[in-house]
């Protein structure tokens, strides 16, 4: 079963500062998504700096601006409305119902004890913040529902790295996706306005080769998404499937070797973030 529940006030929302949710409401139960509602005098989602899930303390979710946010979630539904923010954390338009629950938090399989949400705000004048929360009961992924208990300790993180390009060139980079080594890689999304190539390798195999932002664009508007602009995506589920995840182990379990290597038209900045599938340890 799928219930919505009104969130647990805010703490210390001012006009620039940090506000923080400490959610004991959604513990014992599976989340699926959290809705922000922004509101008061001014309170854009340009003065959002930042939003970030925690887990047991530790940073799953984040940081990322709340412009950037709202990028990444009209690219994915073509939802977008001046005062929501929409914090997903699962695969609304996959082609399966265990494709698309596949990384809401369960908090009991994947040990979550404390549940925390902070936002940084800047600039904002009286601001007001309010949330709520998409959940859904343990029983209802049983596995006489047809659903594979193995998967419930999975969890969507969202992992951020900054890279910096000094001319324009190709050049090879680090990304985080995971800590532990061992995460399913969904997607990585580069906001950037030098960004005019990417290429990538895994295990010296080329597995998207040289594709420039507009033909990226091309091939993910024809599985319904909504690119955006200086918003890349290398999206291996455009398709809604989760078999097309990327392993970072191979299946004798090595860690895999992969190369990012992205291509800038200057000096400038990508701001990178590596959606993926793993488990709290392994974030």
């Amino acid at each position: 079963m799928r219930f919505i529940r009104h969130l647990e006030p805010w703490v210390n929302v001012v006009a620039t500062g940090r506000a923080v949710l400490n959610s004991a409401l959604v513990l014992g139960n599976i989340i699926e998504r959290v809705y922000l509602v922004l509101g008061g005098t001014t309170f854009t989602k340009a003065m959002v700096s930042a939003v970030r899930v925690k887990l047991n303390g530790k940073v799953t979710y984040g940081d990322i601006s709340g412009t950037n946010l709202d990028l990444f979630q009209t690219y994915q539904l073509g939802n977008t409305a001046a005062g929501f923010l929409t914090v997903d954390f699962v695969e609304p338009d996959s082609k399966s119902m265990q494709g698309e629950i596949l990384g809401a938090i369960d908090t009991n399989a994947a040990g979550v004890n404390t549940f925390t949400m902070e936002m940084d705000i800047a600039g904002a004048t009286a601001p007001t913040l309010d949330s709520w929360a998409q959940l859904r009961d343990v029983a209802s992924v049983s596995p006489q529902n047809g659903f594979n208990p193995n998967l419930r300790p999975l969890l969507r993180a969202l992992i951020s790295t900054s890279l910096t390009a000094t001319a324009a060139a190709e050049q090879q980079y680090q990304l985080n996706v995971g800590s532990g080594g061992n995460s399913l890689v969904k997607r990585l999304i580069v906001f950037s306005t030098i960004l005019t190539n990417i290429r990538i390798k895994r295990n010296s195999l080329d597995i998207y080769e040289y594709v420039a932002p507009t033909l990226a664009s091309w091939l993910q508007a024809d599985y319904g998404k909504h690119p955006q602009a200086n918003m890349y995506v290398v999206d291996w589920l455009a398709d809604g499937n989760q078999s097309d995840t990327q392993p970072t182990r191979n299946a004798d379990g090595t860690i895999a070797n992969y190369q990012f290597l992205l291509t800038a038209s200057g000096a400038g900045t990508f701001q990178v973030y590596a959606d993926v599938y793993s488990i709290l340890a392994g974030i």
